[in-house]
């Protein structure tokens, strides 16, 4: 399942007794500061939640599966998305126990 921004939106709404145009400025908000910031090259940070940063990637020369052809991929800056430990061990202890997967001795997730 999918959970889109309207949804989300309409979650904050009911939970917060907001109207949902308020809470859509808000959301929105929120995602265009987090993108400007990637843009200046700044890196956000919510605690508990993860960071977000542009990571640069430089250019390499990789082969077309399709056409069996070497290219180069030109020098670029990708946004990234980095959970915090809180929430992907939290992520993961759920979704272990919805599809019944034993404990995690792995304490490098």
């Amino acid at each position: 399942m999918t959970v889109t921004k309207s949804e989300l939106v309409n979650l904050l709404s009911d939970a917060t007794g907001l109207t949902k145009v308020d809470v859509e400025v808000i959301v929105n908000g929120l995602l265009y500061h987090i993108v400007e910031a990637l843009q200046n090259g700044d890196r956000v940070e919510i605690r508990g939640f993860g960071s977000f940063f542009a990571k640069e990637r430089l250019p390499r020369k990789v082969k077309n599966p399709q056409i069996g052809r070497e290219i180069e991929v030109d020098h670029r800056f990708v946004p990234v998305f980095k959970p915090a430990k809180f929430f992907r061990e939290s992520v993961n202890n759920s979704l272990r126990k919805k599809y019944n997967i034993g404990e995690s001795t792995d304490e490098n997730l």
